[in-house]
C-alpha cells in the first residue's frame, strides 16, 4: 500500500478534524434551546417553592413582570443588526420565556393551563430556533460536497485575504492535490492569488512551499491551485535510466521530477536552452548529464560539446557518446566555424525535400551544441568567431539543432543579450537573489520563484520554463536526477551508460559526419597527430562481464583472449571476430529469453552488457528464427515462443543458433567489398592463386597451412620495419597488407588485433582513436629485436 505524502495527509487530517467538528456542531447547535427550557422549568418550580404563597406571591408577581418588560426590550435593542425575521424571533422568545416564568412562580408548574403552556409554547419556540441552526449550516455544507481541499480553503481564506473565491478539487494523487480556484470576478486576480500564497500556507497550516497557483490561460477569474510537499525533492532521486531508447529526439526527453511527484518532460527541439546556477548548485550533473544522457540515446540526434574551461572534469564520461568534444580554443573555433559553415547546406538539403524546418523522420540528424562554463568560450572568442556564434544560435534551430549554453551569471557582461533573448531558462541554487532575473523567465519572475533560496546541501534542485513545459509546472520546484553518492560512482554509472550508447552507432547524415571529424581531419579519417583520443583503459568503466560483452576473440592454439585496452578496437568498416560470431551470441539471447520467458531490449542490454542497437538486431533475429513474437504497439517486451518446461528441446534450439547463426544479421552487417562486381549463382568463379589458397580449407574449416605462433609474428614485424623504411607509420588494422599476412599465417582475423595490442603493449606502436577511426603508427623497432616478444604474440 502506497504511504501517503505529507501534504495528502495534512489534508486529510484537517478534513478528518473537520468533519467530527461539523458533525457534533450540527448536533450541538440543536441542544441549548433545550437545555435553556430545562433550566426554566427547573428555575419557576424553585421560584414558586419559595414566593408562591401570599404575601410573597404578590411581590414575586411585581418583580417578574418588570424583569419581562425589561429582557424584552433588552432584546429588541441589542438585536438590531440582525434581520427583522431574526430580531422579531429573539425578542418574541424572551417575552415568552419571561410571561411563562412568572405565571409558573404564581401557580407552580403542575397547573394544567402552565403545564400546556410549557409544552407547546416552549417546545414552539426551541423548535423554532433548531430550524434556524440547521438552515443556517446546510447552504456552507452543501457546498463543499465533502471536498476536503474546498473546506480546508474555505476556513482559512479569510486570513489570507481572498474572501469570497472559492476552490474545488480536480485531482489526488499520492503526490499532491490539484484544484480549480474561482476568484470573486471584477476584484481579484490570479495574480492576486499568486503574490498570497506565503500567506495561504500559514492560514492553512502547510510547509512553506506545499501551495503552487497558476493563471489559467482561458478565464482570467479563474486560477490552477496545487497542493505538494516540498520536502519530497530534497532528497537525491535516483536516475531511473533512458525513457525512450531508441525513439526519436522529437519526444519529450525525462531529465527531472517536479515536486508534485510528476516526471519532467521536456520536448527539447525546436529551441535552446540556458542553464544557469552557482558553483556547487548541481547545474553541471544535473543538467548536462540529464539531458544528454537522454540524448544519445534518441536514434537521430548527435551531439557537440564544448568546454574550454574544466576539460574532461564534466563531460569527459560521456566522451564515448559524443560526437564531438573539444577542449581546446582551437579545437572549438573550428567546431564552430564547421557548423556556421554546415547549416545553410542543411536548409538547402531540408529545403529540396519541402520542409520548411526539420522534423522527426525528415531524414537529417539533429544536433545538439553543448557549451560548458560559455562565458569562458565568449572570452576566448575574436569578434568573427562570437558572430559565428551567434549567427548559430538565430540559424540552427530550422536546420535542426539546439543549443545547451551552461554558466553561473547570465548577465550582459558574460552573455551577448542576443543570445540570451533566444534562450530558454533552467535556473538551478542561486547565490545573490539579484542573479535571479538573469536565470528565470519573465512569468517565473512574476510567480515569485526564489532559487536563492536552496541551501547548498539541495543540489539539483531548480526550475525549468520552455515551450513544452505545462503551464501548471513552470513555477514549480523540480529535483533532477542522481547518478551515485559518491562522484566517483556517479562517474562510473554514466561511463557506463555511454558505453552502452556509442556515438558510433549513430554516425548519422553526411553533415553530420562531417561536422563529426576534428579539426584537422575529415569524416573518414584523423590528421596526424590532430586526433582527440578517447580516455585511457585507466579510466574507463568496467568492462562487463560475459563471452560476448568482454569482447575477447580466442586465439586458435592457445585460447587466450585479446582485447585492445579493454574495448574492441577494431574499426566500424571491418567486423570483429565477436561480430562474426553472431551465432554465438544468438545462442546466449535464445537460452536467457527462453529460460525467463521475457524478451526484451532493455533486458538484453542489461544482462548481456550489448549497445542499444545491437539488442535490436538480436531481437529481429530471434522474431526470424521463431524464438519470439513480434513487438506490439510501444511496448517493449516480447512473447517468447518457445516454452522452457521442455529442456531438451529448448537446449536443441539453443545449439542450432549457435552452429547456424543469422544469414540476415550477417549479410546487413557485413560490407560489400566491391559493389561494382555482379554474378549470377551459376557463374564461375576464378581465383589467383593467392586467393585459391586462401579459401583452401580442410574438412574441419580451417586453412590447411598454419604458421607456427613465432613465425607468423615474424611476418607482422617485418611489416612495420618495410613500413617503417618507406616513411609509411600510420596504417590501419584494416589494411589489405596485414588482411594478406593473416591469410598467409593461417589465423582469424583476431589474432591481428592481439599481435598490434602487444605491440602497443611493448612501444613500438602507438595507437589514435577518433570516434569509430582506430590508427596506429610506428613509435620505435627496437624492442622487435627482443626475441621473447613473437613468443607473447
Amino acid at each position: 500500500m502506497a504511504r501517503k505524502t505529507p501534504t495528502l495527509q495534512i489534508a486529510q487530517d484537517a478534513t478528518m478534524e473537520r468533519i467530527a467538528v461539523s458533525a457534533v456542531s450540527k448536533v450541538g447547535v440543536l441542544v441549548p434551546p433545550w437545555v435553556l427550557l430545562g433550566l426554566l422549568t427547573v428555575a419557576a418550580t424553585i421560584a414558586h417553592t419559595v414566593w408562591g404563597a401570599p404575601p410573597a406571591v404578590t411581590w414575586a408577581t411585581m418583580a417578574g413582570t418588570l424583569s419581562t418588560v425589561t429582557l424584552t426590550g433588552l432584546t429588541w435593542a441589542v438585536s438590531h443588526q440582525r434581520g427583522l425575521l431574526g430580531r422579531t424571533h429573539s425578542t418574541l422568545t424572551t417575552f415568552g420565556a419571561g410571561l411563562w416564568f412568572t405565571i409558573a412562580t404564581i401557580t407552580g408548574i403542575t397547573q394544567q393551563v402552565t403545564l400546556m403552556l410549557l409544552a407547546f409554547g416552549g417546545a414552539t419556540l426551541a423548535i423554532g430556533w433548531n430550524i434556524r441552526a440547521v438552515i443556517r449550516q446546510t447552504p456552507s455544507d452543501a457546498a463543499h460536497s465533502g471536498d476536503p481541499l474546498a473546506m480546508l480553503f474555505d476556513q482559512a481564506k479569510a486570513s489570507f485575504g481572498l474572501k469570497g473565491a472559492k476552490v474545488r478539487t480536480t485531482e489526488v494523487t499520492e503526490h499532491k492535490v490539484k484544484g480549480k480556484m474561482a476568484l470573486p470576478a471584477g476584484e481579484k486576480t490570479a495574480e492576486d492569488a499568486i503574490k498570497n500564497t506565503d500567506h495561504m500556507e500559514s492560514g492553512m497550516k502547510l510547509p512553506p512551499g506545499s501551495v503552487i497557483v497558476a493563471q489559467d490561460e482561458d478565464d482570467a477569474s479563474q486560477a490552477h491551485i496545487t497542493f505538494s510537499d516540498p520536502r519530497r525533492i530534497k532528497q537525491p532521486i535516483a536516475w531511473p535510466g533512458p525513457s525512450r531508447p531508441g525513439a526519436s529526439v522529437g519526444e519529450p526527453l525525462r531529465v527531472a521530477v517536479y515536486q508534485d511527484g510528476d516526471y519532467v518532460e521536456h520536448r527539447f527541439t525546436g529551441h535552446h536552452l540556458q542553464v544557469m546556477g552557482r558553483t556547487g548548485s548541481g547545474k553541471s550533473i544535473g543538467g548536462a548529464w540529464n539531458y544528454v544522457a537522454e540524448i544519445i540515446t534518441r536514434r537521430d540526434a548527435a551531439v557537440f560539446c564544448i568546454d574550454i574551461s574544466k576539460d574532461d572534469q564534466t563531460m569527459g564520461p560521456l566522451r564515448p557518446a559524443l560526437h564531438r568534444f573539444e577542449t581546446t580554443k582551437a579545437g572549438a573555433v573550428d567546431l564552430i566555424r564547421k557548423m556556421h559553415a554546415e547549416i545553410p547546406e542543411r536548409t538547402k538539403w531540408l529545403a529540396a525535400r519541402g520542409y520548411q524546418a526539420w522534423e522527426p523522420g525528415c531524414g537529417l540528424t539533429y544536433w545538439y551544441l553543448h557549451i560548458e562554463e560559455v562565458a569562458k568560450l565568449f572570452s576566448e572568442l575574436s569578434g568573427e568567431d562570437a558572430e559565428k556564434l551567434e549567427e548559430i544560435v538565430k540559424e540552427i534551430r530550422s536546420a535542426g539543432g539546439s543549443l545547451f549554453l551552461s554558466l553561473q551569471r547570465a548577465d550582459y557582461t558574460q552573455i551577448p543579450t542576443l543570445i540570451r533573448s533566444q534562450m530558454a531558462k533552467m535556473c538551478f541554487g542561486l547565490s545573490d537573489p539579484e542573479d535571479v532575473k538573469y536565470g528565470v523567465s519573465a512569468r517565473q519572475r512574476k510567480a515569485g520563484v526564489h532559487p536563492h533560496e536552496w541551501e547548498d546541501f539541495y543540489p539539483g534542485m531548480a526550475y525549468l520554463d520552455a515551450k513544452s513545459i505545462r503551464p501548471t509546472h513552470y513555477a514549480m520546484p523540480l529535483r533532477t536526477f542522481s547518478w551515485g553518492k559518491t562522484n566517483n560512482a556517479a562517474n562510473t554509472a554514466m561511463r557506463a551508460h555511454a558505453a552502452a550508447y556509442p556515438a558510433s552507432d549513430r554516425p548519422g547524415d553526411e553533415f553530420t559526419q562531417r561536422l563529426a571529424a576534428p579539426s584537422g581531419a575529415t569524416a573518414s579519417g584523423p590528421a596526424d597527430g590532430k586526433a582527440i583520443p578517447m580516455p585511457a583503459a585507466a579510466t574507463a568503466a568496467a568492462a562487463p562481464s560475459g563471452r560476448w560483452a568482454d569482447a575477447q576473440w580466442e586465439d586458435d592454439n592457445e585460447g587466450q583472449a585479446a582485447t585492445v585496452d579493454g574495448h574492441n578496437d577494431e574499426p566500424s568498416d571491418r567486423p570483429t571476430e565477436a561480430r562474426d560470431d553472431f551465432g554465438e551470441l544468438l545462442g546466449d539471447a535464445a537460452e536467457l529469453v527462453i529460460s525467463t520467458q521475457f524478451a526484451s531490449a532493455a533486458m538484453l542490454q542489461r544482462k548481456l552488457r550489448l549497445s542499444h542497437v545491437q539488442c535490436l538486431r538480436v531481437l529481429e533475429a530471434l522474431e526470424r528464427k521463431g524464438i519470439i513474437g513480434p513487438r506490439k504497439g510501444t511496448d517493449d517486451s516480447r512473447r517468447v515462443l518457445v516454452p522452457a518446461d521442455d529442456a531438451q528441446a529448448a537446449q536443441a534450439v539453443v545449439e542450432r543458433l549457435r552452429r547456424e547463426g543469422d544469414a540476415v544479421s550477417e549479410y546487413l552487417r557485413t560490407d560489400d567489398p566491391d559493389p561494382s562486381v555482379t554474378a549470377g549463382p551459376k557463374d564461375p568463379i576464378h581465383l589467383t592463386d593467392e586467393e585459391a589458397e586462401r579459401f583452401q580449407t580442410s574438412e574441419d574449416g580451417r586453412p590447411q597451412r598454419q604458421m607456427p605462433p613465432d613465425e607468423a609474428f615474424g611476418l607482422v614485424c617485418d611489416w612495420l620495419r618495410h613500413r617503417h623504411a618507406i616513411g609509411q607509420p600510420t596504417f590501419t588494422a584494416g589494411e589489405d597488407e596485414l588482411h594478406t599476412i593473416r591469410t598467409k599465417a593461417g589465423r582469424k582475423r583476431p589474432w591481428i588485433y592481439k599481435a598490434l595490442k602487444r605491440l602497443v603493449d611493448d612501444g613500438v606502436l602507438t595507437k589514435n582513436e577518433t570516434g569509430s577511426a582506430t590508427t596506429f603508427t610506428i613509435a620505435d623497432l627496437t624492442p622487435l629485436d627482443d626475441p621473447g616478444l613473437g613468443r607473447a604474440a
